[in-house]
């Protein structure tokens, strides 16, 4: 599925996807982008059994993986690289192994040196499995994109 470009400018766009990619993490873990926009990211993940606690339950760690990668990446559509700082995760029903999960980021403060950010992921069907939210700080060591 190709991702969507949701009003960023196409260049940023395509370094987004490209870096993102390009990540071990995101790749081992079928991570895939489905949407960007400005200050807002959508992602996707079918997890293996391999992700799987007793039950066929999703680890909490992948949980908080999806809600932190969401988050950074709703940040990178402000055309740099944002660091997690603080992250706080409420889990509020289980995700299961095989089911589509479904997370999305959004920028509610982007500060100059601070961002905070939130995150939702819900399972295929709409219902709501956690929700997260995050302090990023600009990695000024790091160069922005040039677009």
């Amino acid at each position: 599925m190709e991702a969507e470009n949701r009003g960023i400018n196409e260049e940023l766009f395509e370094v987004i996807c490209s870096a993102w990619d390009s990540q071990p993490c995101h790749q081992s873990m079928g991570i895939k982008v489905t949407y960007l926009g400005k200050g807002i990211a959508g992602l996707t993940m079918t997890p293996t059994p391999n992700f799987s606690t007793g039950g066929g339950r999703i680890h909490g760690g992948i949980i908080a993986t999806m809600i932190d990668v969401a988050m950074g990446a709703a940040a990178a559509t402000l055309g740099r690289v944002y660091r997690t700082a603080e992250l706080k995760l409420n889990y509020i029903a289980p995700a299961f192994e095989t089911e589509l999960l479904v997370v999305e980021g959004r920028i509610i403060h982007p500060g100059k040196t601070l961002a905070v950010i939130e995150a939702t992921l819900l399972n295929g069907e709409g219902k709501l499995l956690a929700k997260g939210m995050g302090t990023f700080f600009g990695d000024n060591k790091i160069p922005p994109p040039e677009v």
